[in-house]
């Protein structure tokens, strides 16, 4: 079985008695108390409702439009200022990081730095939060990479747990920080 709502255009003097009681709505028909038919009513398109309510209601709209526009920059707005220090810090320097690697201006203080960060992120009880799980991929697999890139570059040998490709059923701040361990291994063999 379906239900189908169809809708009319009932002039205002009908209405106002149909809501007062003295006509009632049949179908497509006004008809008075005795039944007998007083108008036949012209359906109109679901265009032509919600076009009619819209200009009948723009100034609540309008309003609700406004005020969900101002509402969803003050969410934005307060999401960010809520940000945990913890993942402020790590995503600052994740951008070094990154940049450093684009670079190939990669230092022992980045490294570090970024080592710390993630430890303290991996306290942090929503650390999920801070990268989506493909983020998370890329960023695993290019920190492989360029650990793998780092060792040949530097004829650095890796060891049998650095050459093992980040496995998806670790955590991904282990996987992380796994590669920059390599990294610092690297470094200080290589300097």
């Amino acid at each position: 079985m379906a239900i189908f709502q169809e809708s009319f255009y009932i002039p205002d003097e009908l209405m106002k008695k149909v809501t007062t009681g003295d006509y009632k709505i049949f179908g497509g028909e006004v008809r008075n108390n005795k039944g007998q038919i007083l108008k036949l009513l012209r359906p109109i398109s679901k265009l032509e409702a919600t076009l009619y309510y819209g200009w009948k209601y723009r100034k609540p709209l309008f309003m609700v439009g406004k005020l969900g526009m101002a509402g969803l920059k003050s969410y934005i707005k307060s999401k960010k200022q809520q940000e945990p220090d913890v993942i402020v810090k790590f995503r600052e320097a994740l951008k070094v990081y990154l940049n450093a690697v684009r670079k190939g201006a990669l230092t022992m203080e980045i490294i570090s730095d970024m080592m710390e960060c993630l430890g303290k992120l991996k306290m942090h009880p929503n650390f999920e939060v801070v990268l989506s799980s493909e983020e998370l991929d890329v960023l695993l697999n290019r920190m492989y990479e360029y650990t793998k890139k780092l060792a040949v570059d530097n004829a650095i040998e890796l060891t049998i747990l650095e050459k093992e490709t980040p496995s998806q059923f670790e955590s991904p701040i282990i996987n992380l920080q796994r590669n920059l361990e390599a990294q610092k291994r690297i470094f200080e063999l290589a300097s």
